[in-house]
């Protein structure tokens, strides 16, 4: 009895062991992170190719206004089209940490209706659901998920941006009070700091920052870089950002010269460059995403996130980020799901 009974264990086990696992439902999406909402034709073709479904489209930023100590809108945008009929629109309200450490806590409700009232005006359509992108912390926190608490009031599916660091430290930094997470894996390291190599994206940060990503309480949607910039330093001080300039243009441009990193470039002497003054021993570093190890990286995390349904999406839709890569490696990363287990 005891054998015929351990037999069934054991066939029970392996039957289940063959079973394959149900592969994830995934949608395709684009953030949108420009002023003026106009697509350019290869940016259409990306969308209608890869039959993207849905784009997060930044409205504007809610910044703090020390001369008038009141919240205030920054970089509202403007629709010199319309959307594509083919993708959902979801509104991405990005909110400065110093608004939330500065906003008077009587204010909060104040705040959730001014942005709910902003973006009604801004819209070209309709929408059901609401993104708020804050990097909050542990002094801010109550204050940030008590403004989503409000948002929440309006009926509107509500999500958030989620930082590595808060997937890592979950039960210090909390759960936003949303309906999902929308979790960043860009922007990893300081890019103030001279001794960091590339700040948008690391393969081996993404590993440490999500290994217990299973555990997070809160289904997650991911969102991966396709971005590229050039960190500029003067006297080992961060001067300032030059957006899609790639290591390939310095290497061709005779007054850079390479260094040992050869994402890294020295000024040989003072000149004029893309209308940017630049000065001798000035330290221009080249930082984007390799396309291989965002596909690593993006199996990993996918295999890791625990709700069956989510979204996939890249940052961002721009005629210089996608050109970076090729139609098929584009194509690769939209349609991550039929390269997962």
């Amino acid at each position: 009895m005891k054998r015929r009974f351990l037999l069934i264990i054991s066939l029970i086990l392996i039957h289940l062991g063959c079973q394959k696992t149900k592969p994830k439902e995934i949608d395709s999406a684009f953030y949108y992170w420009k002023s003026n909402f106009q697509l350019l034709e290869n940016e259409k073709n990306t969308l209608s190719t890869n039959g993207v479904k849905k784009l997060y489209i930044k409205f504007f930023d809610i910044s703090w206004n020390k001369a008038k100590s009141k919240f205030q809108m920054d970089a509202p945008i403007r629709f010199a089209e319309k959307l594509p009929d083919s993708c959902q629109m979801i509104p991405v309200v990005f909110i400065t940490n110093q608004t939330m450490k500065n906003l008077p806590k009587n204010e909060v409700d104040s705040l959730a209706h001014f942005i709910l009232e902003k973006i009604s005006k801004l819209s070209p359509q309709k929408y059901n659901e609401l993104q708020i992108d804050c990097d909050w912390t542990l002094s801010t926190k109550q204050k940030y998920f008590s403004l989503l608490n409000s948002l929440k009031k309006s009926g509107l599916h509500l999500s958030a941006t989620i930082r590595l660091h808060q997937v890592k430290f979950y039960e210090k930094t909390g759960i936003p009070p949303v309906e999902r997470g929308m979790l960043m894996c860009y922007n990893m390291s300081d890019w103030r700091s001279p001794i960091t190599l590339n700040s948008i994206y690391s393969p081996k940060l993404l590993t440490q920052y999500t290994e217990r990503l299973q555990e997070y309480p809160l289904a997650l949607d991911v969102v991966m870089p396709i971005f590229h910039w050039t960190v500029v330093f003067r006297n080992n001080r961060f001067m300032f950002f030059v957006n899609n300039l790639s290591a390939e243009t310095l290497h061709k441009n005779e007054n850079f010269e390479q260094m040992l990193n050869k994402q890294q470039f020295t000024v040989k002497s003072d000149a004029q460059f893309q209308n940017i003054s630049i000065r001798k021993g000035d330290v221009f570093r080249c930082e984007d995403a390799q396309f291989e190890d965002i596909l690593k990286g993006s199996r990993n995390i996918l295999e890791k996130i625990s709700n069956q349904k989510l979204t996939f999406a890249l940052y961002h839709l721009d005629s210089q980020s996608i050109s970076y890569y090729s139609n098929e490696q584009i194509k690769e990363l939209l349609h991550i799901n039929k390269t997962l287990r």
